[in-house]
């Protein structure tokens, strides 16, 4: 398992970049990984950019998990 040594969130390119153990680089297209995601309310893709923009080491943590951001969305959506 590799560790999230930075991330950010380039607002510019609306990605979150992400450097894993100092060698290697990832990005994570935030318009591609939230379209995987179905959302009971439109609203709620809020959470999603919200997520990527404060937290982009746990918003790339679960886009790279299978249904990760969809399990958020769903967690979140019970809270609120």
């Amino acid at each position: 398992m590799s560790k999230i040594i930075s991330a950010l969130y380039n607002p510019e390119t609306d990605c979150v970049e992400v450097t894993l153990d100092n060698q290697f680089h990832v990005t994570f297209n935030c318009q591609n990984c939230n379209a995987q995601v179905t959302l009971a309310d439109p609203l709620d893709a809020s959470y999603l950019t919200r997520l990527a923009r404060e937290e982009p080491g746990f918003y790339a943590s679960l886009a790279s998990r299978k249904s990760g951001l969809q399990w958020y969305v769903e967690a979140i959506g019970e809270f609120n």
